[in-house]
């Protein structure tokens, strides 16, 4: 291992400072190998597309779907071909949703494993995850109900005043979902791309629960949407632009991302590896003044230190150079998760 620092060794420097945490699919992909995109499609019907040749990333295909789907629209004027490639796309991110829906239904954290990842979230006062799985939302329900037992001080947990995870939706009353209430509660847990439990209408955004009553889990009540052709909010698209449209279609992925840009102190990244097609994240951190530094998780040293350290001082170059902003890089291994 080179001169990676230690997750904890960083936060405790960082005590007096508002710490934000940014989660990437390492987050998910630590819990299990099956949220790794090749993994994802062995189980896909594209499996032996020849569009996966070379390349199991579902973003990326998208993307070269939809410049060949642009191609054919604005300069070939071949509207017929050009829709082709617009079903292929809403296919693929129709398949990606269904198989990580499935994956759900079969592989859950138990106590142990959700208690570790929340003494790791317990650290930062805000937390914005680009994941639409359900592992974060689990650990949450989990964080709630230890907080509503009173079992904080038997758990021996730290600095759990500053933690009470809050993601502005309210039970409604009935078993079925809880409703987003913007700014009633001061919302600490944000989904930047969406997510499989959450879902809307004309009037409200909806988070899915348990059924008590009809024992149903939140990837069951998923899975029975997905039946029904409906999908939950998820942004899957090729690139940031694209991402980014989206997002400012749907107001809570706009007020998510509002308040992306307007977090101050650190921000700790953890398992992204800092991918264009999610350029917006970091250009909100390029001009948000407020951001004194950025920690960046590393995996495997050995493999890609050096790939990411480069693009991180390519995306926030200016201001390194300007000394508005310190960049660091963590040992991912160094943080107990799961």
């Amino acid at each position: 291992m080179t001169g990676l620092r230690n997750f904890y060794d960083l936060v405790h420097e960082c005590a007096n400072w508002d710490k934000n945490l940014l989660l990437g699919n390492g987050f998910s992909i630590a819990f299990s190998e099956l949220f790794r995109y090749d993994s994802i499609l062995k189980e896909s019907s594209f499996n032996n597309s020849s569009m996966f040749y070379n390349t199991s990333d579902y973003e990326k295909i998208i993307e070269d779907l939809n410049f060949k789907r642009d191609i054919y629209q604005q300069a070939c004027d071949d509207y017929g071909t050009a829709s082709i490639f617009e079903d292929w796309c809403d296919e693929l991110k129709w398949d990606l949703v269904n198989i990580i829906t499935d994956i759900q239904s079969r592989v859950k954290p138990n106590k142990r494993e959700k208690h570790n990842t929340f003494l790791f979230l317990s650290n930062f006062s805000n937390i914005f995850t680009l994941n639409y799985d359900l592992l974060l939302y689990w650990v949450i329900n989990y964080a709630v109900k230890l907080y509503r037992q009173n079992k904080y001080e038997y758990y021996s947990i730290v600095r759990t005043d500053k933690f009470y995870p809050r993601d502005g939706f309210d039970t409604k009353y009935n078993e079925d979902d809880c409703i987003w209430y913007q700014d009633k509660w001061i919302q600490n847990i944000f989904y930047l791309h969406g997510g499989l439990h959450l879902f809307c209408d004309e009037q409200n955004i909806y988070k899915l629960k348990n059924n008590s009553v009809n024992n149903l889990s939140i990837a069951d009540k998923t899975k029975y949407w997905l039946n029904k052709g409906v999908s939950p909010i998820v942004i899957i698209e090729g690139n940031s632009d694209d991402k980014l449209s989206k997002i400012n279609n749907c107001n809570y992925l706009e007020y998510c991302y509002q308040k992306w840009n307007q977090i101050g102190g650190v921000v700790f990244i953890y398992g992204h590896s800092l991918d264009e097609n999610d350029e917006h994240i970091f250009d909100a951190i390029n001009v948000n003044l407020n951001i004194k530094a950025v920690y960046i998780s590393i995996f495997a040293p050995s493999k890609n230190e050096k790939d990411i350290t480069a693009r991180a001082y390519e995306l926030f170059e200016e201001r390194i150079n300007n000394g508005s902003l310190i960049v660091d890089f963590y040992n991912a291994q160094s943080v107990s998760l799961w």
